[in-house]
């Protein structure tokens, strides 16, 4: 970027008070300085041998607004603090630290350069990677051998004030983006209109005396159309000059630099020719260009910020404080001071502040915002609950296990960010073919210049503007990256969020897809299969007993026996078990739970202890699972099997039904395995799979040219699933804030899975209809305003209306169907970086 003029300062361009001497000396010359803020600054950088930060910088820094104090940033160091917003960085090393800091300051690629450099200066400091986009510092650190205070003081004293990463802080950043975008676009609009004003009153002029206007007046309509359109274009246009001149500065032809070269050119040609010669101007056409490309523009502005809307409500769904139980009573706290370990109390109505496990109370828990499930999940003590849940019909007090960035919450925000900041393979090949054409269009531009150089000079101008703003590649570059950013918002909204935006472009040519059967399949819990009843028990009566006696265990198995589960004997249970009272219960973890009911001891559990116990003899087939109810000399022999996952039949059919082989692979005995292939009618199964046995079996399709896709619970099959093409993961509890799959199913059914398979081709189908649309009609335009049958302003009107609709055809894939309540209520909308300005 050029120096500031002397009168200004070198570091941040403001005006150098008069008699002020503070210059500093950088590359050989004295350079001046408004502050010693500045001065100071600039000679940190100087001094640690970063000064090539001035030459590649395309902004002017900010000027630094307080001298830096360390004391400032003290509390920072705090225990508490640490355990809130950082994570442990590696298991190995336990001291290291992980967390994000929000940056002021941060203008483009030269400050996270600088700010990279700078801190690899100090001890214990990793990863440190700067996101220009939103000013996010990913910093990896030893707080034991520099401590955040340092750092953060560091940051400071350099131009770029540190913050603790806050909720608000995206949402302020996208507000203050479309104030000054609205700020651009008002003005060119206000531009626009009165400079059009004008040329319609030249145009009624010339017609009314016949065809021409006297020279006086047609000068005087041009002296005042440049009077308003240069100040606009200089303004509303600064968009565009930024971007290009960060392109050419980085050594690549980005899609703005066209269009400022064209602005620019048609601007100062139209000036030259006011003030110095006779000749058309093209006043008009610059500030209608400017508009429409703004417009253009912030219509893509505002479909990236709505892609982080889901970010954002997850980020603020943590309320500001908690209630935790001390030996007192009760104190009201900040998040930053819960720790694991800690009690709190979350009346009805009131959000979950932590992950943790419920002590005591009954309650259902609505988690529509972080996993989409639609109906409150029953909660009693024993079970989990996450941070961000809503608390409905009951009260809970829960012991904390997780805070901070350690929740499943963050780690489902820090998965949408990284999904949101990654650039899909078809959005950086769309780039380049992009830039490849941005060459072909200024080589062409200047065969044609000198072939109407030859021809009419006069038409020199206009044809090159023309073809420099109609075959503009911006409906190329935009066609990929939102298809894919409308794409990943439906599907979230369906409940699949997209952590890898290339997994939708591989989906549409699967060959085959794996699918685990526990825990996939079939869903975490049991229910009854089928009960033998001896001895007079009646059926209904032993459900009722078991559904009593297992309310004071918290074993998987008593789910089996929960009012309300799947099962055909649920409702006996619920109209049963109200009026059952155990007294004198017991449990004996991994055998079985007892108690007296009417004054008769019944034991329910495991077989052998049942049988011990009750004094009696059982047979109890060894194959499935099964559990005794024994007690007065009665005795029922339950069958449970774990329950199939909703969606999973269908999802099957409508992958066979598309050509793609379907295949189970489990851990689970050959009997089981196969009676499930059979229930879901799946011909190729293999049991026994240990995770190296599933990849194994991955790796041997795929040799035989297959693309194959794996569908697990992102548990143990975390190596089968990098190892897939395709990898796609069931998100129960914790598991959503481990994984690492490509898209992640929330809820507890298959359909979002048969979602993603659904709208993936149509995803394919918009991004050729977008690339096809855009390279016909940038192949149709160029030719014609070549022969200099386009005018600049049609050709204006014509790029941006290119440019909408291709984003107006990608948006029709945000339109989710089978949208859950709880996701329609939260706005649950992510997707990833567009990547490319209008």
């Amino acid at each position: 970027m050029p120096s500031a003029p002397e009168t200004t300062c070198y570091h941040c361009g403001e005006p150098v008070p008069a008699g002020a001497d503070l210059s500093l000396e950088i590359d050989g010359r004295r350079r001046p300085m408004c502050c010693a803020g500045c001065r100071a600054v600039a000679s940190m950088i100087r001094a640690a041998g970063l000064g090539r930060y001035y030459d590649f910088r395309t902004e002017l820094a900010g000027r630094p607004e307080r001298e830096a104090d360390p004391g400032r940033f003290a509390a920072w160091d705090r225990a508490a603090v640490l355990d809130y917003h950082a994570v442990a960085a590696d298991p190995v090393e336990k001291g290291r630290r992980s967390l994000v800091l929000v940056l002021e300051n941060v203008h483009c690629a030269a400050c996270a350069w600088l700010v990279r450099r700078y801190l690899e200066r100090f001890a214990g400091i990793g990863e440190a990677r700067l996101d220009v986009s939103d000013g996010r510092l990913r910093l990896d650190f030893d707080p034991a051998r520099t401590p955040l205070s340092t750092i953060a003081a560091g940051l400071e004293a350099l131009g770029y004030p540190p913050h603790l990463d806050a909720p608000g802080s995206g949402a302020e950043r996208d507000r203050n983006e479309r104030r000054r975008m609205l700020k651009y676009l008002i003005v060119a609009a206000l531009g626009m209109m009165q400079v059009m004003s004008y040329a319609l009153a030249g145009y009624l002029g010339a017609a009314a005396a016949g065809g021409s206007m006297d020279p006086e007046t047609g000068h005087f309509f041009r002296l005042v159309s440049m009077l308003v359109a240069v100040p606009v274009a200089l303004y509303a246009g600064q968009p565009f000059y930024r971007s290009a001149l960060a392109h050419l500065a980085r050594g690549h032809l980005g899609i703005d630099v066209p269009v400022a070269a064209a602005i620019l050119l048609a601007l100062f040609s139209s000036v030259a020719l006011t003030l110095f010669g006779d000749g058309e101007v093209y006043f008009d056409s610059v500030v209608m260009f400017i508009f429409f490309l703004l417009l253009g523009r912030f219509a893509v502005m505002l479909a990236r910020q709505q892609s982080g809307a889901a970010q954002s409500a997850l980020a603020r769904a943590l309320p500001a404080r908690a209630r935790r139980l001390t030996a007192s009573g009760s104190e009201d706290v900040g998040l930053v001071e819960l720790s694991a370990g800690d009690r709190v109390l979350v009346a009805d109505g009131e959000v979950v502040p932590a992950d943790g496990e419920v002590e005591s109370g009954n309650g259902r828990v609505d988690e529509a915002l972080i996993s989409g499930e639609s109906e409150p999940r029953a909660r009693a003590p024993g079970d989990p609950v996450l941070a961000g849940s809503l608390v409905t019909g009951g009260g809970l007090t829960v012991r904390v296990t997780a805070t901070g960035r350690a929740t499943v919450l963050s780690g489902i925000v820090d998965l949408l960010g990284e999904a949101r900041r990654r650039r899909p393979r078809l959005a950086r090949l769309a780039d380049r073919v992009a830039g490849g054409f941005i060459v072909l269009i200024l080589v062409a531009s200047a065969i044609a210049a000198l072939a109407w150089w030859q021809i009419d000079p006069a038409r020199v101008i206009p044809v090159v503007l023309s073809m420099l703003v109609v075959a503009c590649p911006c409906a190329l570059a935009l066609g990929t990256p939102t298809a894919l950013a409308a794409a990943t918002r439906g599907l979230a909204a369906d409940g699949v969020l997209t952590a890898n935006p290339d997994a939708l472009e591989a989906v549409p040519r699967l060959t085959h897809v794996v699918l685990d059967k526990t825990g996939t399949l079939t869903g975490p819990a049991m229910r009854i299969a089928g009960i033998e009843v001896h001895g007079g028990l009646g059926r209904d009566r032993a459900i009722a007993i078991c559904a009593a006696l297992e309310r004071v265990s918290t074993h998987p198995i008593a789910r089996a026996f929960e009012a309300g589960h799947e099962s055909e004997h649920s409702d006996t249970a619920a109209g049963a078990v109200a009026g059952i009272a155990v007294q004198q219960p017991e449990s004996l973890a991994g055998a079985g739970v007892s108690g007296v009911i009417d004054g008769v001891r019944y034991w329910l559990g495991r077989p052998d202890w049942v049988s011990d116990r009750a004094g009696i003899d059982i047979d109890v087939p060894e194959n499935g699972t099964r559990v005794v109810l024994a007690g007065g000399g009665r005795c029922a022999v339950i069958r449970l099997e774990a329950a199939p996952r909703r969606g999973g039949r269908e999802l099957i059919e409508q992958l066979q039904n598309a050509g793609v082989e379907v295949v189970l692979a489990s851990g689970d005995r050959e009997a089981a395995v196969a009676e499930t292939a059979r229930g879901m009618g799946i011909a190729e199964y293999h049991a026994g799979c240990s995770p190296d046995g599933k990849l194994a079996l991955i790796r041997r399709l795929q040799r035989a040219g297959g693309v194959v896709a794996m569908l697990g619970d992102g548990i143990n099959d975390a190596p089968v699933l990098a190892g897939a093409d395709v990898s796609i993961a069931l998100a129960e509890g914790a598991a959503i804030a481990r994984t690492q799959a490509d898209l992640v199913v929330t809820g507890r059914d298959l359909h979002p899975a048969a979602r993603a398979f659904e709208l993936a081709p149509r995803v394919r189908r918009i991004v050729r209809q977008n690339l096809g649309w855009a390279l016909a009609y940038n192949a149709a335009a160029l030719p014609l305003a070549a022969i200099g049958l386009i005018p600049p302003w049609a050709a204006a009107i014509g790029m941006s209306l290119s440019s909408l609709g291709v984003v107006l055809n990608a948006r029709r894939l945000g339109r989710a169907r089978g949208r859950t309540p709880g996701a329609a209520r939260t706005g649950f909308s992510p997707a990833p970086e567009a990547g490319a300005s209008a």
